[in-house]
């Protein structure tokens, strides 16, 4: 039985390792198609990571309605829902399964469908028809809120110096 995910790994130690001729007609070993892929995505990470890192996500709602704060809630690529928002970073393409390199297209047609029907339908209009209070908190955040929509004091129970959890508190 063959997984596809390790496909990619046999490809690059075939081609490190397999000593291979250059054709006549002017075609790529793989060699050279590793270094020529290699120094591209380098410069593809380099340029939104390190150099020019607010090209991360760029969003075209934002842009085009700056003052709205729902339309920031939709189309924010860092703090938003990032319809109409174009990632430029890999890990923003590849975040959802690993590598889509390696994944069968039917795989990541079903991922896709459940992602769109969960964040572009249910999460608005749970968000919008204020199911759970949801309104009180940020549409999209990784951190921690009590149940008035203030950010969660952690330290009310777990210890500062150990970070284990304070049971009687």
């Amino acid at each position: 039985m063959w997984w596809p995910a390790n496909l990619v790994q046999v490809s690059l130690f075939r081609a490190l390792h397999e000593e291979e001729k250059r054709r006549k007609g002017g075609d790529l070993t793989r060699l050279q198609f590793f270094l020529a892929v290699f120094i591209t995505s380098f410069a593809y990470y380099i340029v939104p990571n390190y150099l020019f890192q607010s090209i991360t996500a760029l969003s075209f709602v934002c842009w085009i309605w700056k003052d709205s704060i729902t339309a920031h809630q939709i189309g924010s690529g860092l703090y938003g829902l990032c319809l109409g928002s174009f990632g430029l970073d890999w890990a923003t393409v590849a975040v959802f399964l690993g590598s889509p390199l390696a994944t069968p297209g039917f795989a990541i047609l079903n991922i896709m469908v459940g992602f769109v029907l969960i964040m572009y339908v249910v999460v608005p209009v749970a968000y919008w028809t204020d199911a759970y209070s949801a309104k009180r908190f940020p549409i999209f955040s990784s951190h921690v809120y009590a149940d008035d929509g203030s950010r969660y004091n952690v330290t009310r129970v777990m210890d500062a110096k150990s970070f284990l959890m304070d049971l009687d508190a």
